[in-house]
């Protein structure tokens, strides 16, 4: 029958805003009515209601508290808020219906009391909700710090070429900790008496003693704190609040398993650079050029769209263009010559089941940043694709179940940049030619066969 009680807490979150709302309708009728006393009914049965809400809010508030092990100290402001508000609503009521010694008691002061806890009331509960900085997280660093409030340090950036010779203590670890812990362990609010704003703080430990223990490193709190299940009370960092990545977690474990020592470099505690690659800056530009062009007129964009090709930026600020003709089967050579508008900016095309010929391959030599090419379920045979050999970027071709030859396949090995062609289900995927070795990995003709034990084992 335990579950009767888990449902009870539960509702909790549904209940609380009852009072809120008949509680400030009340106090609105109040004002509205102050003068002519014509809806005391309505207000009586606001007031009323907005009590036994109230009182109903706070015993699901309680079960849930004792069902799902909130700390006391989390929820105690929250908890006493509530039961001040049963008891001015209370009184209010009292006062409505003319209860002798409650008439002396002034609506004012009732109301502006009222209005006061039931606003830091809903607010301590956003912060149970929410975590504690959920209304001042958004605010722009500038005004956080006009506010006197704590300006946690960003992302962490690593550079591949330098990390190495980062103490891994001061370049890695305490960056990490910056942005997710000392928010509750610095020296204005040193929950549960631990400091983890700097090195001596971390060795010391808090009231529960060290959280990093020698000899025995493994068995240290912090690391049984970051592993635990999120919804366990002592996990570290609280739910709310963000949490540390599988790769911060990584490092952390490698830290504290060599000693956490403050001083020794990356490069010294022989640290693979892969631990690292999550903090590397990130190439927005993916395979593309990272080319610095002025933006595209809008006009001349509007032009191409006109034409039925599909037109947007590889990522939302860049210049360089993605072009497909998915929605325009019928697009053809004459059609492609609108892409000369465009020569500089395109650097992926889509022109898979279009009805393009061999001749536009005289079209896209002109695209000199072209990275990616996809002329899949084309009649593409390969004639005078040898053109495109002068395109230092590109890097991927799309052939598939085109018309494609293979005795055209040898005029690709030249291309300074081709990294990968897609030929499944063309007339060379299907024919006898031999790939040289140097060239196999980056023809993908789709004949994959199973090792032969593998076979016959399935």
């Amino acid at each position: 029958m335990d579950f009767i009680f888990d449902l009870i807490g539960r509702f909790h979150p549904l209940i609380v805003h009852l009072p809120i709302g008949f509680l400030l309708l009340g106090l609105m009728m109040l004002v509205f009515d102050r003068k002519d006393n014509k809806h005391q009914k309505i207000i009586r049965f606001a007031f009323l209601w907005g009590t036994f809400s109230t009182l109903a809010a706070i015993i699901t508030g309680s079960v849930q508290y004792n069902r799902e092990g909130y700390p006391w100290e989390d929820i105690q402001g929250h908890l006493i808020l509530g039961l001040l508000t049963f008891v001015i609503s209370f009184l209010m009521y009292l006062k409505l219906n003319n209860y002798g010694f409650f008439q002396k008691i002034s609506y004012k002061f009732l109301g502006y009391c009222l209005v006061v806890i039931l606003s830091i009331t809903g607010h301590l509960g956003g912060n149970l909700t929410h975590g504690k900085d959920h209304l001042t997280e958004p605010l722009p660093d500038t005004i956080k710090e006009a506010l006197g409030m704590e300006v946690p340090s960003r992302n962490l950036i690593l550079l591949p070429d330098s990390h190495q010779k980062l103490p891994l203590y001061s370049g890695v670890i305490q960056p990490i900790l910056d942005q997710k812990c000392v928010s509750c362990h610095n020296p204005k609010k040193t929950k549960g008496g631990l400091l983890m704003n700097n090195y001596k703080g971390l060795m010391e430990g808090g009231e529960g003693g060290p959280i990093i223990l020698a000899p025995s490193f493994l068995e240290s709190e912090i690391l049984k704190r970051i592993h635990l299940p999120r919804e366990e009370k002592k996990h570290m960092p609280p739910k709310a609040k963000t949490q540390l990545t599988k790769a911060e977690i990584k490092i952390i474990e490698k830290w504290v398993n060599f000693g956490a020592p403050e001083k020794k470099t990356v490069s010294e505690l022989g640290l693979s650079p892969q631990l690292f690659t999550s903090f590397f800056p990130k190439d927005e530009t993916g395979i593309y050029p990272d080319l610095k062009l002025k933006p595209l007129n809008i006009s001349l964009m509007d032009s191409i769209k006109s034409t039925g090709l599909h037109v947007a930026p590889i990522y939302k600020t860049s210049p360089l263009l993605k072009i497909s003709a998915i929605n325009n089967h019928d697009f053809n050579d004459q059609n492609a010559s609108i892409l000369f508008n465009v020569s500089d900016y395109v650097v992926d095309l889509d022109l898979g089941q279009t009805q393009v010929t061999d001749s536009v391959f005289e079209i896209l030599k002109k695209l000199k940043y072209l990275t990616v090419l996809k002329l899949n379920h084309t009649a593409i045979t390969g004639n005078g694709i040898n053109q495109l050999k002068d395109l230092k970027h590109l890097k991927q071709i799309n052939l598939v179940y085109s018309g494609f030859k293979f005795d055209k396949l040898e005029k690709m090995y030249s291309f300074p940049a081709l990294e990968q062609v897609f030929l499944f289900g063309t007339p060379t995927s299907y024919s006898t030619f031999e790939v040289p070795d140097q060239f196999q990995t980056i023809f993908q003709m789709g004949n994959y066969k199973l090792d032969e034990e593998i076979h016959q084992t399935l």
